[in-house]
C-alpha cells in the first residue's frame, strides 16, 4: 500500500477525533491559562575580580583556585544559611513596608493581603513600621526550629516568595570565563523579585567577606598574642640579666675580664720588680749594718727615725695604691697623690737630717767613711721601706684580683646562659613578628581581592512582566493533543486485530476483500442507508457478474466464521439487484433447505447430495448457498470447490482471532485455485466508499474531504465536453 495514501486515509478516518479532541483540550487549556500569575524577571551582575586581582607578594595566578573561588561564591549564595537570611529580611521588608490597598516598591497589595491572612498576631506585634532592621532583629530572635514557629515554617514549607523552594529558583552562574556572576530570578511580584536579588547580593558579600577574613583574623590575633607573650618573655630575660649584672656589679663582662687579665699581668710584673728591689734593699741594708755595727743600731733604735721610716712606708703604700687605680694622664692632676708624694719627699729628707745629727763616728772599723755609709744605709732603709710597702700593696692587689677571678668566673657562665636565653627569646620574638607580618600581608591580599566583589549591574525594579505565555500554552496544548490522538490511533492501527477495512482484513485473513457493505449502524446517514446499501450491492453484483456462466446456474457460496455475520442480509440485496437485471436467483439456506447435521451434508461431495433441486430451480441463473458458521458446523470442502465463487462474509467490527485463522486455513488451502474472496459487512462509510466511490448525500464538504483522503489535491469535478 502507498504509505502516503495510507496516511491520508488514516487522518481522514480519525478526523473527528482530531477535531473534537483537539478543540476540547485546547479549550480547557485556554480557559485555565487565564488564571496564570504574572511573572517578573530581575537580572543583576556581580564582579568578582578574581582573575584580574593583583597580589602584594607577586604570587602568580592559580586557575584551579579561581574556579574554586567561583564555585564557592555560587555555593555560598545557594546555601540554606544565606537563603534563610534572605527569607527573613524579605519577610521583614514585606511586613514593614506593605500596604493593603496600594502597590508599592516593596510588595504588591494583593500579595501583602495574602501574607496578612497567614501571619499570626504575635508575629505582627514584632513588626516595627519605621525600622526594618529592628523588624529583622525581632524576627530573627523569634525564629525557632519548631513546626509551629511561623518564621521557621515560612522558610521550610512550600510558600511563595519566602520559602527555600521558592528562593532555590534563583539562577547564579558565571558568565563564560569572565569575572562576572550573573544572578537571575523570576517571581510573580516585581518588588519582591527585585528585593530578593538585592538582599541576596548583600548577604553574599557579607558572608564571603566573613568566611575569607575570619581565618586570617584568627591567625593575626594568634600572632599578636604570641608577639605579646614573646615580648614579655624577652623583657623578663633582659631584666633578669640587668638585675643580675647590677647585683654582681658587672657592667661589661668581656671587657671587664679582659681588663682584669691585663691588670693581673701588670701587677705580676710590678710585684716581681718590687720583690727584686725589696730583696736588694734588704741585702744592702744588712751588709751596711754589719759594717756600721753600733752606729746603725743606734740609728735603727731611734724613735724619730722609726716614725719617719714608718711614715715613708705608709706614704709610699698610699702612693702605690693611688697610682694603681689612677691613670697616668690623671696622676698629674690628682691632688691627694701629689700631696702624698710631697710628704714622702719631706719624710725622706727628715730621715737624712736625723742621720746627720746622730753621727758620732767618722769612720768605721775598716776605715771607711761613716758619713757616706750612713747615707747609703739610709737610702737602703728607705728603699726597703718603700719596697715593702709596694710589696704589701701589690700582694693585696694580687689577692684582690684572685678574689675577683673567683667572683667573675661563675658570673661569666651565668651571663652567657642568660644571654643565650635572651637570644632564644629574641629569635622567638622575631619569628612571631614575621608570622604577624605575613598574616597582615595575606589580609591585605584578601582585601585587594575581596574588595573587587561588587555589583556591576544592580537589580532594577521590573516595569513590565514577562507575559504569561498563554498563547504558547494553548498552541502547545493543540499540538500535543493532535500528537496524542494521532499516536493513540496509530498504535491502535498497528496493534488492533479488528477487520475494519480491506487492508487490515487482507493482512489478518489473507483474503482479498471484493467489496464492503454499510450495515445499519450509521445514524447520521440513516435516511440514505437503503440507497447506499443498494449502491454497495450493485457494485458487489457487478464484480460477481464476471463469474456468471450462461447456460447453467452459477453457484455462489456465502460463508461466515460466526453466526449473524449478515449472510442473509447480503443475499437479499444481491437478489434484488440481479432481479433488476432479469436474472433469477435461488437462495439455499442452512437449517431451512438442508440439515447441516445430517450425514448427507457432512459426507457430501456435491451440492446435489444434501440439496435436491426441482425442475424450476434448475432453471435459476444464480444459486446462493448460505452455509452455517465455520466455527459451529462442518463445511464440505469438495462442495465448496465445485462452486463458482466463495464469499467469506465477515463483520468489519469483529475481532479476528487466532482460532479464526486456524479454522479458515483448510478452507483456504482447498480453495487456493478457486475464486475465494472476503466480503466486509457492517463496515464504515469510508470503507464502503473505497469500493463504490462517493455515497449519498453528495455534499460539497463531504466531496472535498473525500478528495483529500484520496489525495485528489488538484482534482476537478467538471465533466469533459
Amino acid at each position: 500500500m502507498d504509505i502516503t495514501l495510507f496516511i491520508s486515509q488514516f487522518l481522514y478516518r480519525i478526523r473527528y477525533w482530531l477535531l473534537w479532541g483537539t478543540l476540547f483540550v485546547t479549550g480547557l487549556v485556554y480557559y485555565f491559562t487565564q488564571f496564570l500569575p504574572y511573572s517578573y524577571t530581575v537580572e543583576s551582575s556581580l564582579y568578582a575580580g578574581v582573575t584580574n586581582t593583583t597580589s602584594i607578594d607577586g604570587v602568580s595566578i592559580n586557575y584551579s583556585a579561581i574556579n574554586s573561588t567561583f564555585d564557592n561564591l555560587i555555593n555560598i549564595a545557594k546555601s540554606r544559611g544565606i537563603l534563610e537570611k534572605v527569607s527573613i529580611r524579605l519577610l521583614a521588608n514585606s511586613l514593614t513596608y506593605g500596604e493593603e490597598w496600594k502597590d508599592n516598591y516593596y510588595i504588591q497589595a494583593l500579595h501583602y493581603r495574602q501574607l496578612l491572612q497567614v501571619v499570626p498576631k504575635e508575629v505582627l506585634a514584632l513588626v516595627d513600621r519605621k525600622n526594618v532592621e529592628k523588624t529583622v532583629a525581632n524576627l530573627t530572635a523569634y525564629k525557632k526550629e519548631s513546626a509551629n514557629n511561623f518564621v521557621y515554617a515560612m522558610f521550610n514549607r512550600p510558600v511563595p516568595f519566602y520559602s527555600a523552594a521558592a528562593l532555590d529558583g534563583i539562577d547564579i552562574k558565571r558568565a563564560g570565563n569572565s569575572d562576572i556572576l550573573n544572578i537571575i530570578y523570576t517571581s510573580a511580584d516585581p518588588g519582591l523579585t527585585q528585593k530578593t536579588v538585592s538582599i541576596l547580593i548583600e548577604e553574599l558579600i557579607k558572608a564571603y567577606e566573613l568566611l575569607r577574613f575570619k581565618a586570617t583574623y584568627d591567625v593575626i590575633a594568634y600572632f599578636k598574642e604570641q608577639v605579646r607573650l614573646a615580648k614579655i618573655e624577652l623583657n623578663k630575660q633582659e631584666d633578669d640579666l640587668m638585675n643580675y649584672c647590677v647585683d654582681e656589679q658587672v657592667i661589661n663582662y668581656p671587657e671587664e675580664t679582659k681588663a682584669l687579665a691585663v691588670t693581673r699581668y701588670q701587677v705580676e710584673d710590678r710585684l716581681e720588680n718590687v720583690e727584686r728591689q725589696y730583696k736588694g734593699a734588704v741585702a744592702l741594708r744588712n751588709m751596711l749594718e754589719n759594717k756600721m755595727d753600733i752606729r746603725a743600731k743606734i740609728i735603727r733604735d731611734n724613735t724619730n727615725f722609726l716614725q719617719e721610716l714608718q711614715k715613708v712606708s705608709t706614704l709610699n703604700q698610699n702612693i702605690m695604691e693611688q697610682e694603681i687605680f689612677i691613670s697616668d694622664k690623671a696622676q698629674s692632676n690628682h691632688e691627694q697623690l701629689q700631696k702624698n708624694k710631697r710628704e714622702l719627699k719631706t719624710a725622706e729628707n727628715n730621715i737624712s737630717h736625723i742621720s746627720d745629727n746622730l753621727n758620732q763616728y767618722n769612720f768605721s772599723k775598716e776605715g771607711v767613711g761613716i758619713q757616706n755609709m750612713v747615707n747609703e744605709w739610709l737610702t737602703a732603709c728607705i728603699n726597703e721601706a718603700k719596697a715593702r710597702a709596694e710589696l704589701n700593696v701589690l700582694s693585696e692587689r694580687r689577692n684582690d684580683i684572685f678574689s675577683q677571678y673567683s667572683h667573675m668566673s661563675p658570673i661569666g657562665t651565668q651571663v652567657n646562659r642568660k644571654q643565650r636565653t635572651i637570644g632564644i627569646a629574641e629569635d622567638n620574638y622575631r619569628t612571631q613578628l614575621k608570622g604577624l607580618a605575613d598574616a597582615n600581608l595575606r589580609l591585605k591580599n584578601i582585601e585587594m581581592s575581596t574588595s573587587n566583589l561588587q555589583t556591576v549591574a544592580p537589580p532594577d525594579y521590573p516595569l513590565t512582566d514577562n507575559g504569561r505565555k498563554r498563547v504558547l500554552y494553548v498552541f502547545m496544548a493543540m499540538i500535543g493533543s493532535l500528537i496524542f490522538v494521532i499516536s493513540y490511533f496509530l498504535l491502535i492501527e498497528l496493534l488492533d486485530r479488528t477487520l475494519r477495512d480491506p487492508f487490515r482484513s487482507k493482512r489478518l485473513t489473507g483474503l482479498r476483500a471484493i467489496a464492503a457493505f454499510n450495515g445499519t449502524n450509521n445514524l447520521k446517514y440513516r435516511g440514505f442507508l437503503k440507497r447506499c446499501n443498494r449502491l454497495a450491492a450493485a457494485y458487489s453484483c457487478r464484480q460477481l457478474n464476471n463469474y456468471l456462466h450462461p447456460g447453467r446456474p452459477t453457484v455462489i457460496n456465502l460463508l461466515s466464521m460466526e453466526e449473524r455475520e449478515g449472510k442473509s442480509f447480503l443475499s437479499k440485496y444481491f437478489t434484488n439487484y440481479w432481479l433488476t437485471e432479469g436474472l433469477t436467483v435461488r437462495i439455499v439456506k442452512a437449517n431451512l433447505d438442508f440439515d447441516p447435521e445430517s450425514p448427507q451434508y457432512v459426507n457430501a461431495r456435491h451440492l446435489s447430495e444434501f440439496w435436491k433441486r426441482n425442475v424450476a430451480e434448475n432453471e435459476s441463473d444464480i444459486i446462493i448457498v448460505e452455509y452455517p458458521a465455520v466455527n459451529r458446523a462442518s463445511i464440505p470442502l469438495s462442495v465448496l470447490q465445485e462452486a463458482d465463487v466463495n464469499l467469506l462474509v465477515a463483520n468489519a467490527c469483529r475481532l479476528w482471532r487466532r482460532s479464526d485463522s486456524t479454522a479458515l486455513a483448510p478452507i483456504k488451502e482447498a480453495l487456493q485455485n478457486k475464486a475465494f474472496f472476503l466480503y466486509l459487512n457492517n463496515a464504515d462509510r469510508e470503507v464502503v466508499e473505497s469500493f463504490t466511490g462517493e455515497l449519498p448525500p453528495n455534499t460539497w464538504m463531504h466531496s472535498f474531504f473525500n478528495r483529500l483522503a484520496q489525495l485528489g489535491l488538484t482534482s476537478q469535478k467538471a465533466a469533459v465536453k
